[in-house]
Order: C-alpha cells, then structure tokens, then sequence
C-alpha cells in the first residue's frame, strides 16, 4: 500500500497511541525507559519478530510465489529492523 492508498497521518498513529496508552492504565513508563530491563525485553522482542518474519514469512512457499505478498513481507521485515535499530539506539546510547 503506498502512503497514497494510505490515509493515515501521524496525529493519527499520534492519537491511537495516546489512546492505547491511556488503556494501559495505570503503569511506571519509567521502568520502560531506554537502559532499562523493560526497554531491552522490547528490544528482544522485536529481534524475535525479526527472526521470524525472515524464517516464516520471506520462506514461506505462498510468499515466495507471489510477487505481491513478497514485496509486502519484505516492507515489514525493513519496517521491524528500523524499530531494532531505533530502540538499540536509545537504549544501548552511553
């Protein structure tokens, strides 16, 4: 989908994570920060994601045979790498 096809703008990625924030309710962010454990468990996880969309998805037989659903996988692999490489930066940063 190419940002024409897409309406959505970041005040509205801005407002769903605001709100889904809100839903968390009542939770110490600080303990999430970057050099926090709970920022490298975020970290972790998302090598995990890494990982699999690699193995499970650009493997995969139906995404390899389709054009489409290969280029799509692909955007979300790049798309999971530049979120490992944006909290290694904040979290692993002296």
């Amino acid at each position: 989908m190419t940002e024409k096809e897409n309406p959505t703008t970041d005040a509205d990625h801005e407002q769903q994570r605001l709100a889904d924030l809100a839903e968390m309710g009542d939770v110490d962010l600080t303990q999430f920060a970057p050099g926090t454990f709970g920022c490298h468990e975020a970290m972790h996880t998302t090598s995990l994601m890494l990982d699999m969309t690699d193995d499970h998805l650009l493997q995969h037989p139906a995404i390899l045979a389709d054009p489409e659903f290969y280029r799509l996988a692909g955007e979300v692999h790049e798309a999971i790498f530049a979120l490992y490489q944006a909290i290694g930066e904040k979290h692993l940063a002296d």
